[in-house]
């Protein structure tokens, strides 16, 4: 080490002192040798006193590089206030001590209280003072990705696009991100919440909320960003106050607009494989759509059938039938839909008693009607049309509060029972109808179609 070297060099300049003035004074020899004994005793002490000092310093380096980083960035804020400097990046005081992270090798700053969780490995929640809770994400310097990653989020201006507040480095190796605070990702979000209910009918209606802000977020960084997300997964969508947002975008300027859609759509069957669940068939062809379909004309996403209550999916039939069925493309929309759903037996399907055979077996149940009259009557077929005008004669009985299961109950069906019995009939009605609809270049809106 150096100060061994600066040690050895004192020794022999004083060694060579003592031999010149042995040589050429007049000095009594026991009295030169006691003085030079003195001096090589002094000197040997000094040595091994600079040695110990050099081993202390080498093994307490990244704590006194810490400190000279703290008192630069001290001098650094000094100068900022006085307007010696120009605009500073954000600093957010924490008035707290330092303790060395084991598996990152991060310098957390750990707060007085210990008011730190780490999230996992390379992410912590942290409440910082002025600021409040945030989630500190750190990285490589060298890593670009994470870089670039932090700029686009800078650049948005979205609620369902995570925000980044500052970065930092806590040191020479590593960048510190900071972002809003989020309670838990979508890989955690599933370990404490089941996707539909135990029958798998119904889906989770907070499911449904997260899949469609995440829908929302890839439309802003398509449609306004001109950017592809590049690196959607579990742990990349996030949940703030109940509603998900989208974070860890990689993606270049937007050439594979697919990608985004399937890996979602990835994500999403992946989760109920995991929970061992069967998909349901409504939302198999809502993935398969958001899959195959090109993102320009997913524009009306946020009202698939998919996202509606039994009351508005009630009204989206009877919209559908009536400026559809009575309009100037009847024919080419009967056509495709027909031609795209194919022929179902959901006659079969048709309970023997209640409301729903009545209006499905009219034909008995008008016996006063003439045998002219009778004939005008138009019976229901196994056709995609035909059971959509099947659906809006009982929304009509409905209107009416006059739909019973059976003749005999007093009590009257709900609004979601109606719509479980037909989205029984046929489960692959509504999706389809909605494809059908956007092909015909009809944006279906219902007011308050969103779950929130």
């Amino acid at each position: 080490m150096r100060g061994e070297t600066e040690a050895v060099n004192i020794l022999v300049s004083l060694t060579l002192i003592c031999a010149f003035v042995f040589v050429y004074s007049d000095i009594d020899v026991d009295v030169l040798n006691e003085i030079l004994h003195e001096i090589l005793s002094w000197c040997a002490r000094v040595s091994v006193a600079i040695v110990l000092l050099m081993v202390f310093i080498q093994s307490r380096m990244d704590v006194f590089r810490e400190l000279s980083r703290e008192l630069g960035d001290g001098i650094v804020q000094n100068l900022g206030n006085s307007g010696l400097l120009g605009p500073r990046r954000h600093h957010a005081s924490c008035h707290c001590h330092t303790i060395r992270e084991g598996t990152s090798g991060f310098m957390v700053q750990k707060l007085k209280h210990d008011l730190i969780k780490k999230i996992y490995d390379g992410v912590y929640q942290v409440n910082v003072e002025n600021i409040g809770n945030v989630i500190y994400s750190v990285a490589p310097r060298v890593d670009s990705l994470s870089r670039e990653s932090y700029n686009l989020a800078v650049a948005c201006s979205n609620e369902f696009v995570l925000k980044n507040i500052f970065c930092f480095n806590p040191n020479c190796n590593q960048v510190c991100y900071v972002m809003e605070h989020y309670e838990q990702n979508f890989k955690q979000w599933l370990q404490e919440n089941s996707l539909s209910d135990q029958q798998g009918k119904n889906l989770n209606p907070e499911f449904l909320q997260i899949l469609r802000d995440v829908l929302r977020g890839i439309g802003y960084l398509h449609r306004v960003k001109n950017r592809c997300h590049g690196k959607l997964s579990e742990t990349n969508i996030v949940v703030v106050n109940g509603r998900a947002k989208i974070t860890g975008m990689v993606g270049p300027r937007l050439q594979d607009d697919y990608s985004d859609y399937k890996h979602l759509a990835t994500i999403v069957r992946k989760s109920f494989e995991t929970e061992q669940h069967d998909i349901p068939t409504e939302l198999k062809l809502f993935l398969t759509y958001i899959s195959k379909t090109e993102p320009s004309r997913l524009l009306n996403i946020e009202n698939h059938p998919i996202f509606l209550s039994p009351l508005q999916r009630l009204s989206y039939r009877v919209i559908a039938h009536t400026f559809l069925y009575f309009g100037k493309s009847k024919r080419s929309f009967a056509l495709a839909l027909n031609e795209k759903l194919g022929k179902c037996e959901w006659k079969l399907n048709v309970r023997t008693t209640g409301t729903f055979v009545m209006v499905l077996d009219r034909y008995n149940y008008l016996g006063n009607l003439s045998e002219k009259q009778r004939k005008k009557i138009v019976e229901y077929k196994d056709s995609a049309i035909s059971f959509m005008r099947f659906c809006r004669n009982v929304v009509a009985h409905l209107k009416d509060n006059n739909v019973k299961r059976d003749p005999g109950q007093r009590k009257k069906l709900t609004v979601k029972e109606v719509e479980e019995e037909l989205n029984g009939y046929w489960p692959e009605f509504m999706p389809i109808l909605h494809e059908i609809l956007l092909e015909h270049g009809h944006l279906m809106v219902v007011h308050d179609a969103v779950l929130k």
